[in-house]
């Protein structure tokens, strides 16, 4: 069995990432407006600045400094780095992007931030608890006191567990 490294997935995966959505500008916007939501209820007005363990080409992390957080970003694969370094570019948008494994984000940032998020199912790619610990360990020591993490997990307990399913979400066009 060939087994595919996530490095190797997401690399395959970046020029295509923002097929996921129906529409991912708009999703980008929409998932701004929400974590905005979120941030205001649980911490009022004091989130300034942001840093995104898990940014992919950008999904979280653009919107959020459209809505003038100052926002770090980092993720595991380079390539998906690049292409949310272009999208930030297009947008005129200061974001200090670097590579980094989120079971590393407090040893390579080596700083502390008002939030840290971890969006779109990042968390439950890695493997093992040990894994998931060192995850949030990190998260923690980046989170200033009185700061705090947004983690956000799809419930696949909702989804029909009868093997095999395959959904129609809507079709792509990329040319």
């Amino acid at each position: 069995m060939n087994v595919v490294s996530s490095q190797d997935f997401y690399a395959a995966l970046t020029p295509f990432y923002h097929l996921i959505y129906p529409n991912w500008e708009e999703s980008v916007e929409h998932q701004a407006a929400m974590l905005d939501a979120l941030i205001r209820d649980y911490w009022g007005h004091g989130v300034q600045s942001i840093l995104d363990v898990a940014c992919g080409i950008g999904t979280q992390c653009l919107g959020l400094a459209q809505r003038g957080y100052q926002l770090t970003a980092s993720d595991l694969s380079s390539e998906e780095v690049m292409r949310a370094r272009a999208e930030a570019a297009k947008r005129l948008l200061s974001i200090n992007f670097s590579v980094a494994d989120m079971r590393d984000a407090f040893r390579h940032h080596a700083q502390q931030f008002d939030l840290v998020i971890a969006c779109d199912n990042a968390v439950p790619h890695l493997l093992s608890d040990e894994e998931i610990g060192m995850a949030l360990q990190q998260f923690y020591a980046c989170a200033r006191p009185g700061g705090g993490c947004l983690i956000s997990v799809r419930d696949y307990e909702k989804e029909l567990g009868t093997g095999c399913e395959v959904k129609l979400y809507g079709m792509r066009d990329h040319e």
